[in-house]
């Protein structure tokens, strides 16, 4: 009997690492089998074990690299979901270009989305498009229609094994300058997944935010600065404090004109990139801030055998080895391997798991780098101009659910996409309505 149970214990545990070499997609599907299987699948031992094999930063994730709503570049096929198609595609067309539905693509954080309703602004939702599942938000108590303020952000708290714990939503509700327009004060709401309650925040900066491009890590979201190049302002949306942190970029104040500089997330770090085209190479020099003290750490600096204008556009998410680069003068995307100094160009090749959209990539690059966009900054802040248009897209390593708040129902995208679609119907319908009324009107019919 004692070798029959140690049997069935030692079978148990070849079907158990097993499965965690499986993708998420597959495994999905076995947590149906039985009720057992559904425990040991969803337990923290397999999900330790299934990231642990998983961790390989390069094959084990599936990302997109996002201009607004407009998608660069996309890897997917990766060994943790086994996707057959780049990551953006998930969120439904019509979330993102107005077309059947009237939900618009905000932000993302986590593997978590964000989308306002186009109909009924005072409504948000946020949700995995992966796993299609969805949190309606609904609006302050004190703007229940939506019309003083707008949804603009998203940030998550996540754990040791990157699974979302919580999130909190960011509307702005007013933005103010100061002082001779030298420093700034930010109101918003902000709405906290645990208590599901939205409260108000009041947050001084003593320099003017320069746009709202930004990053959001950690639950901290980085702005540029207006008037006053090489620094950052940043606030942890998730801390009591009612004050911008300000950080000062690492090669300031150097005005080298050649320079391209991006900021970009890798690994849990806030990560700053600078390209400089010489003769025969484009050097990189990439430091990470550390997040303890907001001093900068020299990672890498690396020559690699590439000709021409290259912007650098963001490290891999979860890899500070690999950097992207897109080549101005050639139109393509360059992957650079910091470790081994090598490099590939990437192409839009259905077998080797990237999307490359070149039109998209192109015209993003051009406004961003071609000084004529930029001639509402002082001479000063072209000189030292940083990248944050670039925000990637990730998709989660985990099949954890989306954190509920209190008395939230969740919502599949299908049932969202058809409240999209019958809303929009509805508005289009109210349009033809309005029309004919003052068409009889004018007709002397009414």
């Amino acid at each position: 009997m004692a070798m029959e149970t140690q049997q069935t214990h030692l079978l148990e545990v070849m079907q158990t690492e097993i499965l965690a070499r499986l993708p998420l997609k597959t495994i999905s599907r076995f947590k149906s089998v039985s009720k057992k299987w559904k425990s040991t699948l969803e337990s923290p031992y397999f999900r330790r074990l299934f990231l642990s094999l998983h961790r390989d930063s390069s094959s084990s994730s599936s990302w997109s690299l996002l201009h607004g709503a407009d998608e660069l570049i996309g890897f997917h096929g990766c060994k943790t979901w086994d996707l057959p198609k780049s990551p953006a595609s998930l969120i439904p067309h019509s979330f993102k270009r107005y077309l059947c539905g009237d939900c618009d693509y905000v932000d993302s954080s986590g593997g978590l989305v964000l989308l306002t309703d186009g109909a009924d602004k005072s409504y948000c939702y946020v949700g995995n498009p992966v796993s299609q599942q969805w949190v309606e938000i609904p609006p302050p108590p004190s703007d229940p229609t939506g019309g003083n303020t707008y949804v603009f952000g998203l940030v998550t708290r996540l754990d040791e094994d990157g699974v979302v714990l919580t999130f909190k939503v960011v509307r702005i509700a007013s933005y103010q300058t100061t002082n001779d327009h030298l420093s700034s004060v930010l109101s918003v709401f902000v709405y906290s997944s645990e208590t599901g309650i939205w409260t108000s925040k009041v947050i001084h900066s003593p320099h003017q935010i320069g746009n709202t491009s930004k990053i959001n890590l950690n639950g901290t979201m980085y702005f540029g600065c207006f008037g006053v190049p090489g620094i950052l302002l940043a606030h942890d949306f998730y801390s009591e404090s009612d004050q911008f942190r300000v950080v000062q970029l690492p090669d300031y104040p150097d005005y080298n004109k050649d320079y391209k500089r991006t900021l970009t997330p890798s690994g849990g770090f806030v990560v700053y990139v600078r390209t400089l085209a010489k003769q025969d190479e484009t050097v990189l020099k990439i430091w990470r801030l550390n997040n303890d003290d907001d001093t900068w750490q020299l990672l890498w600096e690396v020559g690699f055998p590439i000709i021409g204008n290259y912007a650098p556009m963001a490290m891999h998410p979860f890899d500070m080895g690999t950097v992207y680069l897109w080549s101005q003068r050639d139109y393509h995307w360059v992957s650079c391997n910091l470790r081994k100094r090598d490099y590939t160009i990437l192409g839009d090749a259905s077998d080797d798991g990237c999307f490359i959209d070149v039109s998209v990539c192109k015209k993003s690059v051009d406004e961003i780098w071609d000084p004529r966009s930029l001639t509402d900054l002082d001479e000063e802040d072209l000189d030292f101009r940083v990248c944050i248009w670039f925000c990637p897209f990730v998709i989660p390593r985990w099949m954890a659910s989306v954190p509920r708040p209190p008395q939230t129902e969740m919502i599949d995208t299908t049932s969202l996409l058809s409240y999209a679609t019958a809303t929009h119907e509805a508005r289009m319908e109210d349009m033809r309505n309005d029309e004919y009324f003052w068409m009889e009107v004018e007709q002397g019919r009414i």
